[in-house]
């Protein structure tokens, strides 16, 4: 990694860090993720699984993987380097978005998961927050972060052991054996438009308990009836796909 020299840290948690680095040969920006390594070689095993399948992802919405090292203490993913501002630094910078944003933001995080649910096998973000969204100029949306992501066959039932972010994540997420699919991702889904329509932090004000119209009664009711459906605990009785979500989006714009 001599290579690269870095500039300032992006994130950090768990036993991950991320830092703009700047290539010394080409002066270009780059994104370097370093994984810290664990005993029981857990950590670096995810960390190459999750190089290995954004590379398999061909849709501009996910960071292009340029080189995946590691040393005897981490492992290190070089990526493309997406300049913008995440939802969730949009959220704590301004507060509640306009409700006409977070459709348009709902509806594109709809193709671009609906993609990953498209694709065989089967590929679950798990991880859906504002902070893991970026956008880029021209409000363009992508998806950063995929320490979380899953690849689900068709007969599949046990998906070991299972990340997310508490008050985000769907509660089979955390339960051994529980399906894990594309209903997964809606529950996430349904909490992040939660967050941004309010600026009300899930785990102090699960969905459950609060609607979007506690908050702000302008909000239209029919965009509550579907954050609460998004939400449910049964992930029977949420949406069965991202494009039966998106079409009703779509209906309110």
């Amino acid at each position: 990694m001599q290579r690269y020299e870095i500039q300032k840290i992006l994130g950090q948690g768990g036993n991950a860090k991320v830092y703009l680095v700047c290539e010394r040969a080409s002066k270009r920006k780059r994104a370097l993720k370093e994984i810290t390594k664990s005993q029981d070689g857990l950590s670096q095993d995810l960390a190459h699984r999750e190089a290995e399948l954004i590379r398999k992802l061909k849709y501009p919405y996910f960071p292009e993987i340029l080189e995946v090292s590691e040393t005897t203490e981490a492992v290190y993913i070089v990526m493309e380097y997406l300049e913008g501002e995440t939802l969730g630094a949009r959220l704590r910078r301004m507060g509640p978005q306009p409700c006409e944003e977070v459709l348009c933001w709902g509806k594109d995080l709809c193709l671009m998961l609906d993609y990953l649910h498209r694709r065989h096998p089967a590929v679950i973000y798990c991880d859906l927050k504002p902070d893991n969204v970026m956008v880029q100029s021209g409000e363009n949306l992508r998806l950063i972060d995929f320490g979380a992501v899953l690849e689900i066959q068709e007969d599949q039932k046990d998906t070991g052991p299972l990340f997310g972010t508490r008050g985000y994540a769907a509660p089979e997420q955390f339960i051994r054996g529980q399906t894990v699919d594309a209903r997964t991702d809606i529950y996430g889904l349904g909490v992040t438009l939660y967050q941004l329509l309010t600026d009300k932090d899930p785990c102090e004000f699960p969905c459950k308990e609060y609607s979007i119209r506690d908050w702000n009664r302008s909000l239209p009711r029919r965009l509550d009836k579907i954050i609460q459906k998004c939400t449910k605990e049964n992930p029977k009785e949420r949406y069965p796909s991202c494009e039966k979500l998106r079409q009703e989006l779509c209906s309110l714009m």
